[in-house]
Parts: structure tokens; C-alpha cells; sequence
């Protein structure tokens, strides 16, 4: 060391001294000369351990690494090597490390000693495993995940499954906020009540559908999160599509609700689907037209073809009265041989009289047997109109029965009116 140090420059051993760079001046035959206070601490040795001979630094395997970067710089002295190579802390785990080594030369252009810098791969490595781990994770999941900013509701990234879903591309969709694609926050919701309401609760889990670019929505739900990174906070949303939950779950509704025969909606679904009605129509300031429908001599029709032949009248004319019906309109089976029908906005007793008569000509066209025999079904209806507030439902349905009790008394297909309490014209 003593014969090193009356050659090296001072100055360039005070450098080595402070860099953070571990760094090793080796004899040609791999014994240590110099050792910097970085490398002491990258191996855990101080340097009396280190320059003990009985202190093997490289890994056993990468021994023959040592030997053959020698030999390459006793060969060719003017090319300095860079090679991968692991070495050995003091407590025995492998360290990953990039090595970096030149020889100096004599005056005879031969080289004397190694000079050799060290970087520690160990955090790069880590990292880029944390980075493909978190891309492959990002990148792979089931669920759609965005990076939303707080401010303003701009969707600032998001993974594959995240645009194509919604029929994007990646550059489109990050273009687009969250009111974009989801309808909520143009019916019910500003996105500053949004931000305030996760100010005081930075973790919520909510059920919403998002819009696609084709404009069809599909039901979601997310669990969004208000996250900090690098002082500035970020909305950050893992979606979930649950449209086959969704569809499931309306298979036990309608399963539950819908009359098995003629899959319309059984007497436990009309309440709930006559109070939308009625609720859309009294916003619009609309009349209600309700409907009571009856099959004449149902029983007899029953007791001469069997039961088979009744049901298959049953279904035929609930298909006719879904299809002659608007999608604003209600059609349920009552049980039995009735059938109710609910019908917004018509203006007078004309105008029900008018499509109540359509509805019976349409309904009453002969229904085909399986063996070629053709039927008829005489058909009685009764109706009557109503204001849309202020409306007794139990009220309008009895005087529609009434109605269609009137019409009975007449022969064949009939209809009759009776108006009610709520609309006496």
C-alpha cells in the first residue's frame, strides 16, 4: 500500500474517498490495494476485514468472472471491461452489481493495477420488478383501473381492459372525464359534490353504470379511492363490470314477478310498476287510461278444448297485447282470464274508446290450434280515465272492472267507459 500511495495522487485518493460509488484498486493478480469508504459499506466490512486475505468479496460462482476480466485487461490494458457480477456482504446474501473496470498502464504500456467502480443493481432490479409486477397486475386485471385527476375529473390513465371496454381507444378516452362516461353525475351529481363527499370519505364503493362510445351503458361498480403521489392527490378507480350479476339478478326479479305463463308482470310487480307509471305521467301532467280486460266464457272454452288449448289462448293474447301496446305502457295479467292495461296520455273518453276497440280487434283475430281448428275468443273491456295526481289506484282499477262488467252484457267483443271519480268528464 505504502508503494501505491507514493504514486497515486493525493487529490484523486481524497475523490475516491468521498464518492458514493464503491471503489477497489486491485494488483494484477486480484489483491486489494485501495478500498473507499462506499464499498465498506455496500459489503458491510470495514477495511482491515476487507483487506484480510481470508475475505473472499465475489460470489463463488462468479469467480471465474474475476479471472477473465484480468485477463482481458492484461491482454488489451487500453479497454476497460463492464460486466455483470454478484458479490458477497458480510452477512452472506448475494448483492447484483454492474462492475466497471480499467487497468493503469507502466511505462512500458503494460498494466499494473485495476482500478474497478461498482453499482449496486440490487434497488434497480427491485424496482423494475416492482414495475413489471405492477404492469402485469395493472395490465392483466379482470377489472378496469383509472387514474382520474381530482380537480377537474379528467381521465388521466388507465389499463387496457379500461378504454376497450367502452369501445375507446387509449388516446380517446384520455381525452374524456368521468361525467363522460358516466350518466350520474349529469342526472344527480356534480363532480365538486363528488370530490367534496370523497374529501370526507376517501374510500367508497358504489354502483353506477359508465356510458360506451355506441352510447349503451353497462353496469359497474367501483371502489374509488382519493390516494396522495408526490404531493398531489389523485382519484384512483378499480372497476368492476357486474352486467351478468345484474342479469342474473333480474332473472330472480322476473322469475319472482312475471307470470310463468304469459311473462307479464304477475299482481306482486304491478304496484311497483304502476307507481312509475304514474309518477312519469303526473311530471308530464298526463291522463291515465286503465284497461280491464276479460275473456268471455273462459271456463267453458277451458272445460271443451282442456287446459292446454286455454293457456295457449292465454299466451297468444298477451303477445298481442304486448306487441300492439308502446313500451310506456303497462300490461299485466291479473290472474285467471284478465288482464290489466294501463295506458298514458290519452285526452278523452273517445280516445279510449278508440284504442280500446283497436285493442279488441287486434286481440280477437282467430287463434290457430296445433290440430288446424281455429277460435275466437269473445272479448270484454272495460275503461275509464283518470288524472294522473291526486290518483286513487284501487279506485281507477275497480271502476275499469266495472266497466268491463257493463260490457259483458253486450254481445260478442265490446268495450265500455265509465268514468271515474278522479276524471268525472
Amino acid at each position: 500500500m505504502d508503494k501505491y500511495s507514493a504514486k497515486f495522487d493525493q487529490s484523486i485518493h481524497r475523490l475516491f474517498d468521498i464518492t458514493p460509488i464503491p471503489t477497489v484498486v486491485t494488483s494484477v493478480d486480484g489483491g486489494l490495494e485501495y478500498t473507499n469508504p462506499a464499498l465498506h459499506a455496500f459489503l458491510g466490512y470495514s477495511r482491515k476485514e476487507l483487506m484480510s486475505s481470508e475475505v473472499v468479496i465475489t460470489h463463488p460462482e462468479d469467480l471465474r468472472i474475476n479471472k477473465k476480466v484480468r485477463a482481458q485487461l492484461m491482454e488489451n490494458p487500453t479497454q476497460s471491461v463492464q460486466v455483470p457480477k454478484r458479490y458477497l456482504h458480510k452477512d452472506g446474501h448475494s448483492i447484483p452489481a454492474l462492475l466497471n473496470m480499467a487497468a493503469e498502464v507502466d511505462e512500458d504500456g503494460n498494466a499494473c493495477r485495476f482500478l474497478s467502480q461498482i453499482i449496486d443493481l440490487s434497488g434497480v432490479r427491485q424496482s423494475q420488478a416492482a414495475e413489471l409486477l405492477l404492469d402485469q397486475l395493472v395490465q392483466k386485471s379482470h377489472d378496469a383501473i383509472y387514474v382520474v385527476d381530482r380537480e377537474f375529473g379528467q381521465i388521466l390513465n388507465c389499463n387496457e381492459l379500461g378504454y376497450k371496454r367502452l369501445g375507446y381507444t387509449k388516446q380517446e378516452l384520455l381525452k374524456l372525464t368521468v361525467p363522460d362516461i358516466n350518466p350520474m353525475f349529469s342526472k344527480n351529481l356534480t363532480w365538486g359534490e363528488h370530490v367534496r363527499n370523497m374529501k370526507q370519505s376517501p374510500h367508497q364503493f358504489v354502483e353506477a353504470t359508465h356510458r360506451r362510445k355506441d352510447g349503451s351503458e353497462l353496469p359497474i361498480e367501483a371502489n374509488v379511492s382519493m390516494v396522495e403521489f408526490n404531493g398531489e392527490y389523485y382519484l384512483l378507480a378499480i372497476v368492476r363490470d357486474i352486467s351478468e350479476r345484474k342479469a342474473r339478478e333480474q332473472q330472480v326479479i322476473e322469475a319472482q314477478n312475471l307470470d310463468p305463463l304469459t311473462n307479464l308482470p304477475n299482481r306482486r310487480l304491478l304496484n311497483a310498476k304502476l307507481e312509475s307509471v304514474v309518477s312519469e305521467s303526473s311530471k308530464r301532467l298526463e291522463k291515465l287510461a286503465f284497461m280491464y280486460l276479460d275473456i268471455d266464457n273462459f271456463k267453458q272454452l277451458n272445460d271443451h278444448y282442456g287446459h292446454a288449448v286455454g293457456d295457449q289462448v292465454l299466451v297468444c293474447l298477451a303477445s298481442r297485447l304486448r306487441d300492439f301496446t308502446r313500451q310506456s305502457d303497462l300490461v299485466a295479467r291479473l290472474g285467471g282470464d284478465e288482464f290489466l292495461i294501463v295506458l298514458p296520455g290519452l285526452n278523452s273518453q273517445e280516445h279510449v274508446l278508440g284504442i280500446a276497440n283497436h285493442i279488441l280487434q287486434v286481440v280477437s283475430h282467430p287463434i290457430l290450434l296445433p290440430n288446424g281448428e281455429e277460435i275466437k275468443p269473445a272479448l270484454s273491456l272495460g275503461a275509464t280515465l283518470c288524472f294522473s295526481f291526486d290518483l286513487d289506484l284501487s279506485d281507477a282499477i275497480s271502476t275499469a272492472d266495472k266497466a268491463m262488467y257493463q260490457a259483458k252484457k253486450q254481445a260478442g267483443s265490446s268495450s265500455h267507459y265509465i268514468s271515474s271519480k278522479n276524471y268525472p268528464f
